[in-house]
């Protein structure tokens, strides 16, 4: 668990983003664009697991859209953040520049503990529930 003393995951991404962008000798004004992320999307939904509802909340990053598409999973946790989620799409983003892929950054993130429920058929379906709404709304 991260204590006051102890930056956040975002927090350090930010800090090497940073110290690369003083080697690359990226101007203020470009740094500051490329830093943050473009987009981040906070959902709450209903769905039924085992016949009871759950209220689902979860996050969608979108750090660069310099290439189209985003490139990013879905990460299925209890303890996931909004700051992890950023976190994660940014180093997408440079992870894909880096090795030249064609494609932006991003993160998404359900906010559910996959472990937590039987692995019968009911709850694989739901997960698969939970994915499709998630990508039907447009948040990939």
């Amino acid at each position: 668990m991260q204590t006051e003393k102890e930056p956040s995951f975002l927090q350090n991404v930010g800090r090497f983003f940073d110290e690369a962008a003083k080697v690359l000798k990226l101007s203020p004004g470009i740094a500051s664009q490329i830093k943050p992320c473009n987009s981040v999307l906070q959902v709450r939904f209903p769905i039924e697991i085992d016949g009871k509802m759950h209220v689902i909340k979860g996050w969608r990053a979108i750090h660069s859209e310099h290439r189209l598409p985003t490139k990013g999973g879905i990460r299925f946790s209890p303890h996931v953040t909004q700051g992890e989620v950023e976190a994660l799409a940014s180093l997408m983003s440079y992870k894909c520049a880096i090795v030249d892929v064609p494609f932006g950054g991003a993160k998404g993130a359900l906010s559910i503990d996959p472990t937590s429920y039987d692995r019968d058929t009911a709850f694989v379906l739901a997960l698969q529930k939970i994915a499709r709404y998630y990508e039907e709304v447009g948040y990939h």
